[in-house]
């Protein structure tokens, strides 16, 4: 079964207050992929979501490095941006999947290598005006179908 939902976000504070408060529903393990076009929100969803898990480290693109780690409280956040990876011996070489298992994993533009995973969330970013975006949560398996029920039971109202 293939879940969905879709929220219309106002504004960047919008969408990161989304993000800060579905935070909570996540754990270590748990795979969520980022996908929009460039300037869509991927990174400001980050910036809320780190928020909701109680890390006060700073949020930038992790677009050069590849990868940023955020501690926090609750739970370590792998946040990881593919852009500029081609392959998936590159994704692999990078060494970044060793640290799965401890984090919450958000990946921009990971929907290259979805079948890397066996089971992950996407959250896709799509542009509808100067400020508004729609965001829609797909999950591609059982444990993440559940979580976008909560979302449509009124969770993010």
């Amino acid at each position: 079964m293939t879940a969905e939902l879709r929220y219309l976000s106002n504004s960047q504070e919008d969408t990161q207050k989304v993000a800060q408060k579905i935070a909570r529903l996540f754990s270590a393990g748990d795979i969520i992929i980022l996908h929009g076009d460039l300037g869509a929100g991927k990174t400001c969803f980050v910036k809320g979501f780190t928020k909701g898990c109680q890390s006060t480290d700073c949020v930038t693109s992790p677009t050069f490095s590849l990868a940023h780690f955020y501690k926090s409280n609750v739970v370590d956040i792998l946040h990881i941006d593919l852009y500029r990876i081609e392959t998936v011996d590159e994704f692999n070489d990078l060494g970044l999947t060793d640290y799965f298992d401890q984090s919450i994993v958000l990946i921009e533009w990971g929907e290259k290598f979805a079948a890397c995973f066996e089971a992950y969330i996407t959250i896709s970013f799509e542009i509808t005006g100067d400020n508004t975006r729609t965001i829609t949560f797909t999950s591609n398996a059982d444990k993440y179908d559940s979580l976008i029920n909560i979302l449509n039971n009124g969770f993010l109202c």
